[in-house]
């Protein structure tokens, strides 16, 4: 295990230290908030069946940045494929005893960017997606609840967006007009999240104000993204998100007869929907 340890530091450092590829820096970061997202993946059972990541919020003066720390530093791995190999067969070997190492939320969301727009990126279905659109923020209709998260004084606010009903727990300690995901737009920083039931909840765990990378893009892979619009984008997602991709890919490279007789199965616990809910007809 150590010797393990040791090898998932040195490729942290290796790929630090080489020139990266395909990256636009926007700005330097002002701060970034770390949230633990919980997503409910099964509502029939949703005490059981969920997952819990780590994601932040990287804030320039002009420009956010949402992201999965560990997905992105497992794509800065690609510096050294061979290397990057070795970190992924680990997993593949330690049969379930450890997380996967690009974790599972792999959305980034650039608020303001460009000026007066959002842009996704995504990797999804065998694919890697991105559409803009504008910046459409939510309205949000202040309460008289208060709570303390991270010792500092929250206020409620509640609004509906995009199919689900939100409710935001916002600091005016920190007048920064920003939150998790697309959430946004209130007096102070959102610290804490989640829709009517808490199939998605965000809560912060942190606030960073030192040795913060800027804020850009970050593509280590050089991916070559599909472009697309926000509502093909949620269809396809959803798609991919109730489908088997065993199944799927078995059928494409035809590596099990069996599987490859019929059509991909749907995922038995994925019974949950995307957070943004206006897609659907």
């Amino acid at each position: 295990m150590k010797r393990n340890a040791f090898i998932i530091s040195l490729l942290s450092f290796f790929c630090m230290t080489t020139q990266a590829q395909q990256i636009e820096i926007f700005e330097p970061a002002m701060m970034e908030v770390e949230y633990n997202k919980k997503m409910v993946r099964d509502t029939l059972n949703r005490e059981n069946d969920f997952i819990s990541e780590a994601v932040r919020l990287r804030i320039g003066k002009k420009t956010i940045m949402f992201y999965s720390p560990k997905e992105l530093w497992y794509d800065s791995l690609s510096c050294n494929q061979e290397l990057k190999t070795q970190v992924f067969l680990q997993y593949s070997r330690s049969k379930g005893k450890l997380s996967a190492p690009a974790g599972f939320y792999k959305e980034r969301v650039y608020k303001n960017h460009p000026v007066g727009k959002i842009t996704v990126f995504n990797r999804f279905d065998l694919c890697h997606w991105t559409y803009t659109e504008d910046w459409e923020k939510p309205q949000w209709e202040l309460t008289d609840s208060t709570k303390i998260v991270l010792n500092l004084p929250c206020q409620l606010a509640i609004s509906q967006y995009r199919g689900r009903t939100w409710y935001a727990w916002f600091t005016i300690d920190i007048p920064i007009s920003e939150g998790p995901w697309k959430l946004c737009g209130l007096p102070g920083l959102i610290l804490e999240a989640h829709d009517e039931k808490s199939d998605y909840h965000y809560t912060a765990t942190g606030i960073i104000q030192d040795n913060i990378p800027d804020v850009g893009i970050y593509n280590y892979s050089e991916y070559d993204w599909l472009i697309t619009d926000r509502i093909r984008y949620l269809k396809t997602w959803y798609k991919a998100n109730n489908t088997n991709m065993g199944a799927k890919v078995s059928q494409m490279y035809n590596l099990d007869l069996k599987a490859a007789k019929g059509t991909p199965q749907k995922m038995k616990h994925r019974n949950y929907d995307l957070e943004e809910r206006d897609y659907q007809d």
